[in-house]
């Protein structure tokens, strides 16, 4: 297609500890750039769509090497701005068995992209060649300069009738348990969303709905329709996931579109990196949509994706639509129909 999927974030450094150890086991990390739009922008990618990430990385070495990065990953780099001096960080410690994984946070208010204001952007610019663009709800969270933004550029999407792509993707630690504020931007921006991602949790704890559904799948198909129609949400995705033994998940994905469901294979499988599975999935759903595929393949192809990303080390999910395809049609006894 020739207009690009463009995406709205945070670019961060990922510091992984390697090895299972615990942080202050260490004395050596593994460096890497992350961030919900890189990740989502890196699969589209590789999926053949044209890419824009509008973001804001400091004008040092730092964000040379952040920059050279998100080229490897082939996302497009021409909205991207240069200014300040910090980026954030993130330490990802692996858990083990019963001991869970740990993500500690620093220096995010203080960075290039928090720091940068909505009259820093190219308003009039940055949306000319765009389709589709993409938001994450944590720039909500962490500071007034990025959820003004985010809200300057979805207006101007709508306005323009690009289609505006939200992830609810809700965390708790960032919105320091103040849930009503949370509330009014989260509701602010799904009048403003075309396609949404969230889970029955995101209805219940985030927008206050209630259920008397007890079992995931039909709490989400009581719920579901009735965000969509509140906010005139064209299409909501997300995933069914629940924890088995031995490091086990079982996880199904979910379409809604035109008052209708449509449910991916359950897969049943070991992640190895979690952080990014989402976003895979996300972007699945995403080139469906650009794609036109049938409502069916997109939701099969959406749940391929993310789990392939919960399967590869790394936050960018790097692989192919062939891969993708081809684990849609495997015939694996762990794939439960």
């Amino acid at each position: 297609m020739a207009n690009k999927v463009k995406a709205f974030g945070e670019v961060m450094m990922r510091l992984h500890v390697p090895g299972n150890k615990k942080l202050e086991q260490t004395r050596a990390l593994d460096m890497s750039f992350s961030g919900t739009g890189v990740n989502v922008l890196t699969a589209l990618g590789k999926y053949g769509n044209q890419t824009s990430l509008i973001t804001t990385l400091p004008d040092n070495n730092i964000g040379e090497a952040a920059l050279s990065y998100l080229q490897s990953l082939r996302v497009g780099v021409q909205d991207i701005r240069r200014d300040g001096d910090h980026i954030g960080m993130f330490f990802l410690e692996d858990g083990f068995d019963l001991r869970p994984s740990v993500v500690t946070y620093t220096n995010r208010e203080i960075s290039a992209f928090h720091q940068a204001v909505a009259s820093d952007y190219q308003m009039e610019c940055i949306l000319l060649d765009t389709d589709m663009v993409h938001f994450c709800g944590i720039g909500l969270a962490v500071s007034e300069n990025a959820r003004n933004t985010m809200f300057s550029i979805a207006e101007k999407a709508k306005e323009r009738g690009i289609l505006v792509v939200f992830d609810c993707n809700f965390r708790p630690k960032l919105w320091k348990n103040n849930i009503q504020r949370a509330r009014n931007d989260y509701q602010q921006m799904l009048q403003l969303s075309d396609v949404c991602f969230m889970t029955e949790k995101d209805a219940i704890h985030v927008l206050g709905y209630a259920t008397d559904e007890v079992e995931r799948k039909s709490q989400i198909q009581n719920l579901i329709p009735k965000v969509a129609e509140k906010y005139g949400i064209q299409t909501i995705a997300g995933t069914i996931r629940e924890q088995l033994q031995d490091n086990k998940h079982e996880i199904e994905g979910f379409l809604y579109t035109n008052a209708n469901f449509y449910f991916s294979k359950r897969y049943v499988f070991r992640i190895f990196d979690r952080i990014g599975g989402g976003d895979g999935f996300a972007s699945g759903i995403m080139h469906g949509l650009r794609q036109q595929f049938s409502k069916e393949d997109t939701i099969q192809f959406a749940m391929a994706a993310g789990i392939l990303a919960h399967t590869t080390y790394g936050d960018s999910p790097i692989s192919s639509d062939k891969e993708v395809w081809a684990l849609v049609s495997n015939h694996d006894p762990d794939i439960e129909r």
